[in-house]
């Protein structure tokens, strides 16, 4: 389940005794100069609904909570961003509980080299977009992450290279989840990401040439038994000779559970080359006994005598392996008993190089990485038309729940395909349960008012279920839609005849052919019109969400008090495959909930701005024409 807008941690921003520029209109002490005014609202913005009657001037306060640009610290107060640029490391990282350090700009455009000083510190709040080049001068480098801390971009192709070192340390346990995204790390002569205390979520990290472990998870120190660690979309690889200290020899086993938890493994690469010290892909320990591993759809590329899932646990771990592949000319051994229709052979499957697994090029830069050689050879061509081959049954659907609910509510559907959970489902509580009948099932757990939750799936809706006394908006590929139109009801639940009109024809499927949509993805019928009928250009104001610059999603709403339609004409719809962009937004009774990812989302009204909220980094600016 997506974090509410108004439960975001970062809380509330001060409101602002300076003009109004959100609503247009001036407060006390304030001058308005001009008919026409503009306000801008930039990264890391929450906006909190205000009730406009306490302020008595016809419209909402505002306010930012961004930081403007700065030079790299080790030591950030609050959030400070970082200007693109190169920088020499200096001391010890102390990012607290609340605070964060991002780099800004593109992806990379951040640099910190290493010279004198050793990469260590800990993170308790977000470290973002932070490339690291070169060797740790000293032993004992790493950064500790703390349960709930996140790293989103954390890129250090060299790695320590020194005795004693990690990249990543938990040095305590308890039920606060660690994200890591986006990430690279290499060359540790003590584990790669030690991360085996709290709950984890990593997706989208590279762990390359790492000694003992490349991934070590677990749950203890406080952490609870239902919890489980995910680790998605992820490279794990031994590419070239693995160092070691005095301390340990070259072992460096790929993913290695030491201590119980559930894990789940799931699209990811484990590639080991036929180098010196490579040890079992992924090792299950007897001190993980009593663990649920489920590994599914990952590929193995084994040219070594070690076994793709080694279990040292008696069979004591209840093991699933399902839809693998594996390639290469070494071990296919699994140790394991395990439940699932296991791996197969597959001498022609893709390895994506570090880069395209993180998004910075950065990661290619470890030793062992040679795009031009096997297994990498397939991997800069994934792009082509195999892969809309492969997507173009993959549907993805986005569940709100109105802010008009009476509280949380646990709304599910069925497919009879797969369900997978999307960037806006919590997979810690949200499930996906296989039923009895070749049908998958998968329930919203607690989408409290206003909330957003998404999953992806093939094949059919064939059953929803959601409480009688609730309402949950749908969108389907970009269309607002219904569970009752996908199941080929009649939709006798809708308010207002929009809902129906708003979506494309439905084929047998259940799903959209897109025929009443644009070239752009939106839909014509009711894009540019209000709830009138009057067109879009009529309006006088407009407000524009903009993500061009941070392409990541960020969610929003907003209620005027008149009228309020999109503006085609001044939005943008992207082509660089984030469907954000092309999700028809939700207006109803003069509010407004959309998700903007890449492209740029634009609407015209009239009257005042009453509400406002805003969920992430994309810039927001209103025009007022009075």
């Amino acid at each position: 389940m997506a974090k509410r807008h108004n439960d975001d941690e970062r809380g509330n921003d001060d409101l602002t005794e300076e003009k109004d520029e959100i609503t247009g209109s001036a407060t006390p002490g304030s001058e308005q100069s001009g008919a026409e005014g503009s306000a801008s609202m930039a990264r890391r913005t929450l906006l909190q609904s205000v009730g406009i009657a306490a302020v008595g001037i016809g419209g909402a306060a505002a306010a930012s909570g961004s930081a403007s640009a700065a030079e790299f610290t080790s030591d950030p107060s609050g959030e400070v961003v970082v200007s693109p640029g190169e920088y020499e490391w200096t001391d010890s990282l102390d990012i607290g509980s609340g605070d964060a350090l991002i780099g800004d700009g593109s992806p990379g455009d951040v640099v910190v080299r290493l010279n004198s000083e050793t990469m260590d510190g800990s993170v308790e709040g977000r470290l973002e977009n932070v490339v690291v080049r070169g060797e740790n001068p000293e032993s004992k480098s790493g950064l500790s992450v703390y349960p709930g801390a996140t790293i989103d971009g954390f890129v250090w192709p060299e790695g320590g290279q020194q005795s004693e070192d990690r990249a990543l340390y938990t040095p305590t346990g308890g039920d606060e989840r660690l994200t890591i995204r986006n990430s690279a790390w290499a060359n540790a002569v003590n584990n790669g990401a030690y991360v085996d205390k709290p709950p984890v979520t990593m997706e989208n990290c590279a762990s390359i040439n790492n000694n003992i472990a490349g991934i070590r998870v677990g749950h203890r120190d406080g952490t609870s038994e239902d919890e489980t660690t995910y680790v998605r979309n992820c490279l794990v690889a031994v590419t070239d000779d693995i160092q070691n200290d005095d301390t340990n020899s070259p072992n460096a086993r790929g993913l290695r559970m030491r201590h119980p938890g559930n894990v789940v493994i799931e699209n990811c690469w484990f590639v080991y080359l036929d180098v010196d010290g490579p040890a079992d892909l992924i090792e299950l320990h007897d001190g993980a006994a009593g663990s649920s591993v489920e590994i599914r759809n990952c590929h193995f590329h084994n040219d070594t005598s070690r076994d793709l899932v080694r279990d040292k646990s008696d069979d004591d771990i209840d093991v699933v392996i399902e839809d693998c592949t594996v390639s290469g000319s070494g071990s296919r051994a699994i140790e394991p008993d395990y439940d699932g229709n296991g791996i197969t052979e597959d001498a022609e499957a893709s390895v994506p190089l570090p880069s395209a697994v993180t998004g910075y090029a950065a990661a290619d830069d470890v030793s062992g990485i040679d795009a031009g050689s096997a297994p990498w050879s397939d991997a800069t061509i994934e792009s082509g038309a195999d892969e809309d081959e492969d997507t173009a049954d993959e549907h993805l659907i986005v569940l709100h729940a109105s802010p008009d609910n009476g509280g949380d509510v646990d709304p599910s559907f069925t497919v009879d395909g797969s369900i997978s959970f999307a960037d806006e489902a919590e997979p810690d509580t949200d499930t996906i349960v296989a039923n009895d009948d070749g049908t998958v099932t998968a329930t919203s757990v607690g989408l409290d008012p206003d909330a957003l939750d998404s999953f992806r799936f093939d094949g059919s809706v064939v059953d929803y279920d959601v409480p009688s006394d609730a309402v949950v908006d749908v969108s389907l590929d970009g269309d607002t839609t219904s569970f009752a139109a996908l199941v080929g009801e009649d939709d006798d639940t809708t308010d207002t005849e929009d809902t129906e009109d708003s979506g494309s024809s439905g084929n047998d499927d259940g799903t959209t052919d897109g025929d009443d949509s644009d070239a752009d993805g939106s839909d014509a019928s009711t894009e540019d019109q209000t709830d009138d009928g009057s067109d879009a250009s009529s309006l006088p104001n407009q407000l524009t969400v903009d993500g061009r610059a941070d392409k990541k999603v960020t969610r929003y709403t907003f209620t005027v008090s008149g009228d309020v339609a999109r503006d085609a004409d001044a939005s943008v719809v992207t082509d660089d495959g984030t469907p954000w962009d092309r999700m028809e937004d939700i207006a109803e009774d003069g509010k407004v909930i959309g998700l903007v990812g890449s492209g740029v989302d634009a609407y015209r009204f009239d009257g005042d701005i009453t509400a406002v909220t805003v969920d992430g980094d994309a810039n927001i600016s209103v025009e007022y024409d009075r």
